[in-house]
């Protein structure tokens, strides 16, 4: 009986002797190849970041130029300045999101890219804000085409502008969209009388937005025509037909008004007390 349970513990062993054998045999390819894994892995990460320390360090990608695309009003010495960009900085090491932050923040800039032209250029791509009129708040404001008032006007950029009227600072401090969406129907007005045979020989210095006649717009001359919250391209249609009445006439009017809400086709106009539209 002794012997027999010392041959089977012998066989047991054997046994598991074998199925070892063969468990490794059968993994081996595999463990071999997560170890060559682990081993590249590492040797990548190592080499990465001895590559990043070397790239973040070296002069070869130390920055000499700066290279600005679309700006007219905005200069490169202000670019630099706002943007921090130091002749000899690291290309790689800089934070472009930082210098895209901090050259958004100058009045004229609409939009700005900053990208890395390696091995030693950064090139600034800017979209600049286009006036298309003045805003009347305590101050001129310069305007752009989505309403947006986004520098106050100095002196020198007090262009030939039409101005926006009617606006209270309050209003578009606390109701900004609301009162932007105002003041770009102001600017979709004026864009179509420029557009209008009704505007020919007869440019608009001014357009209000009171809250009592809703869109007036103003000449040169100081005759208003009052759109009122009238459709503006059916109405300037109706205006080309009286100017040409009034023309045929050798007339001129103080106003004319074209905002009737129950008979959207007649025009009301009170003639002025010049002929062939002189100013009186």
């Amino acid at each position: 009986m002794f012997r027999s349970r010392r041959n089977r513990r012998k066989v047991d062993l054997a046994k598991k002797t074998s199925e070892v054998k063969a468990s490794v045999k059968s993994h081996a390819p595999a463990v071999l190849k997560a170890l060559a894994v682990t081993a590249v892995s590492t040797g990548l990460v190592f080499g990465g970041l001895r590559g990043w320390q070397w790239a973040t360090t070296t002069d070869t990608f130390a920055m000499k130029r700066v290279r600005v695309v679309g700006a007219s009003r905005v200069t490169e010495s202000q670019i630099v300045k706002l943007g921090g960009l130091v002749v000899g900085a690291n290309l790689v090491a800089m934070d472009l999101s930082a210098v895209e932050r901090a050259v958004a923040t100058h009045p004229w800039v609409r939009s700005v890219s900053v990208n890395r032209q390696l091995p030693d250029a950064v090139v600034v791509q800017l979209a600049e804000h286009e006036p298309v009129a003045l805003l009347a708040l305590s101050d001129l404001y310069l305007v752009d085409a989505e309403g947006e008032p986004f520098k106050r006007a100095q002196a020198n950029e007090a262009m030939d502008l039409p101005l926006v009227t009617g606006i209270a600072r309050d209003a578009l401090v606390n109701r900004r969209d609301e009162t932007r969406a105002v003041i770009r129907r102001a600017l979709i007005a004026l864009d179509a009388y420029g557009r209008s045979p009704a505007s020919k020989g007869h440019p608009v210095s001014e357009v209000n937005v009171g809250p009592e006649l809703g869109l007036t717009l103003v000449t040169a001359v100081g005759e208003e025509i009052v759109l009122g919250d009238a459709e503006v391209e059916p109405a300037l249609e109706r205006l080309s037909r009286v100017r040409r009445e009034l023309a045929a006439r050798q007339l001129s009017a103080e106003v004319i008004r074209l905002d009737n809400r129950t008979r959207p086709d007649w025009v009301a106009v009170r003639p002025s007390t010049t002929r062939s539209g002189r100013a009186p």
